[in-house]
């Protein structure tokens, strides 16, 4: 696959592509290490929501028929290749496709000696203000959640998101519905006023219960509600965001850029939630970011994952301009999430600091870790039964 000269040094062309699957409590994190023919190596993350093994499986497919003697900084055109060729579209595909992506990012900064997001149009943030997730398992009681709620925000946390609902399903019934107000109400006192508190519904409700849930939560002044409803259908998620005052949060759950078009077509998105790995990567997650600007829609992308997803989100929101907040799962997760890399990036007081070190910015992948924690058989989170979120 000639994408480059031979002869020319910064080809970088890849010549092996390693994946490796980690066991990480409640998921597993799905990683693919690429190297070149000049030694430099590139780390990608292809994490999926409890598929890692058909994400490693398809990585390894499309090392062979897309990446391997492929020049590491022909991004554009191993997505292209993958987006037309693999004809049968779907989020195992787009993750395995981000994860070498990802990677000859990594490895094209290194090359260069820049840091990815000076390569994607350069830096317009340099602090990325976060908000946490994950912080809730600790407590059952609306006091044990308030009291969680206030540790968390006293790390400088913009916002904290949550899921107050538990095992509810469609159409809960007014008890289930008044135990979670309960519980919000309790997250608002314990954190007062200024603090960005955001709901996730999971897709749980009918668009009707969503809309009456919705209500019932506004004295807690919520900063969005997001997957009220599955977000296949955009026009119930539409009905959604008509009957509620509080912003409409979605998009992690959408992994083509036609299907974002569509939902903000519908004109009632208040925040776009890209998940730059289930889209396929770096560039375009940049792509639909620019997309959502066109409808002065804010984007946060999603990021549940590893440290490399988290890396590469710092780095496509230091030069995005309309990203405004970044989810932040690290103080809440396995220890040894920053062993993986050499320089796994952490908020610092409830900020991400944007790093200037080459390609991602952190570094060596370390395989010695990886290894020591292997894919972990039940690491799945199911999210509509009763205290799920104990497992954080």
């Amino acid at each position: 696959m000639p994408d480059l000269p031979k002869h020319d040094t910064r080809a970088c062309r890849i010549t092996k592509v390693t994946t490796y699957v980690v066991g990480m409590r409640w998921r597993n994190c799905v990683f693919a290490q690429v190297e070149t023919d000049e030694g430099i190596a590139g780390i990608g993350e292809g994490s999926l929501e409890y598929q890692p093994k058909a994400v490693e499986a398809a990585i390894q497919q499309l090392a062979a028929r897309y990446a391997i003697g492929r020049s590491a900084f022909a991004i554009e055109k191993l997505w292209h290749d993958v987006l037309r060729n693999e004809f049968m579209h779907s989020p195992i595909i787009n993750s395995a496709a981000a994860a070498l992506e990802m990677a000859m990012w990594d490895i094209a900064g290194k090359a260069l000696g820049r840091p990815a997001h000076d390569l994607l149009g350069g830096r317009v943030h340099d602090v990325l203000p976060a908000y946490a997730n994950a912080w809730y398992g600790v407590g059952k009681s609306p006091a044990e959640i308030g009291q969680a709620a206030a540790a968390a925000a006293a790390k400088g946390y913009r916002g904290l998101k949550f899921d107050p609902f538990e095992d509810a399903g469609r159409d809960p019934d007014r008890a289930s519905i008044r135990r979670a107000v309960e519980i919000v109400a309790a997250v608002r006192d314990a954190t007062g006023p200024d603090v960005d508190l955001m709901i996730d519904a999971h897709g749980r409700f009918s668009p009707a219960s969503a809309i009456a849930i919705a209500r019932d939560l506004e004295p807690a002044d919520l900063f969005w509600f997001e997957e009220p409803c599955d977000p296949e259908n955009a026009a119930s998620l539409a009905m959604v965001g008509r009957g509620m005052k509080t912003r409409l949060a979605t998009g992690e759950r959408c992994t083509s850029r036609a299907g974002m078009a569509g939902l903000l077509e519908t004109h009632e998105i208040g925040v776009l939630q890209p998940d730059i790995i289930h889209v396929g990567g770096i560039l375009e997650a940049k792509k639909i970011a620019a997309m959502a600007d066109a409808y002065y829609t804010p984007v946060s992308f999603h990021n549940p994952f590893g440290p490399v997803a988290t890396a590469a989100a710092v780095q496509l929101d230091a030069c995005t301009t309309n990203v405004f907040m970044q989810e932040s799962f690290c103080e809440y997760d396995v220890p040894f999430r920053f062993d993986l890399l050499e320089h796994a990036p952490k908020p610092e007081n409830g900020r991400y600091v944007v790093s200037d070190r080459p390609g991602l910015g952190v570094g060596e992948f370390r395989p010695e870790v990886a290894l020591a924690h292997p894919w972990e058989p039940d690491a799945f989170l199911p999210l509509f039964t009763d205290r799920w979120s104990a497992r954080f």
